[in-house]
């Protein structure tokens, strides 16, 4: 239990990181992005999300709720493996890093190698993987106009407590494996 406890004191900050950007992409990003760049199995759309995904500085932990937000605000399954395998791998502040350890092409290479892994991973799940039970397919329905501090606490809510709700139990699961 212990080895359980510090695992995920490990993890959290990431995990939190995580929730709190699925948040941010929820109450400030329109429904319609999602619907229109990210939801059609397509090659364009799987490109679309590893250029999301590129820059942002998460780590594996904290990926995973911001990719389960992506699904369920409408991104195919293609696009949702292709920022599950780009975000990881880079993000501004590991480039900086590789760049000073091991130079400028190196950093030049390493969100270019993850462009294509992305990419070919998306393209993959969207090939062969006949998934039925998709995200809403439909743009979020906009709400009347939301002051800022109204999407502030729409981003907590989301992040922290719908969020939570859907993949926490899940979360809890791994770490008992």
């Amino acid at each position: 239990m212990q080895e359980i406890l510090q695992l995920l004191n490990s993890m959290s900050p990431y995990l939190l990181l995580g929730f709190l950007l699925a948040g941010i992409m929820h109450a400030f990003v329109p429904g319609n992005f999602y619907h229109k760049y990210l939801s059609r199995q397509s090659f364009r759309s799987v490109l679309n999300a590893a250029l999301l995904g590129i820059p942002i500085p998460l780590c594996s932990c904290g990926v995973i709720p911001t990719a389960m937000s992506l699904r369920k605000e409408g991104a195919s399954p293609g696009a949702v493996t292709s920022f599950l395998i780009a975000t990881p791998q880079t993000g501004v502040d590991s480039i900086l890093a590789t760049a000073s350890l091991l130079g400028v092409p190196f950093a030049i290479i390493r969100p270019l190698v993850a462009l294509v892994t992305a990419m070919a991973g998306g393209w993959a799940v969207n090939r062969w993987c006949n998934d039925d039970a998709t995200g809403d397919t439909t743009p979020r329905d906009e709400e009347k106009k939301k002051t800022f501090w109204q999407k502030c606490l729409g981003t907590l809510r989301y992040g922290f407590i719908e969020m939570l709700q859907d993949i926490g139990k899940w979360i809890v699961a791994g770490l008992v494996i």
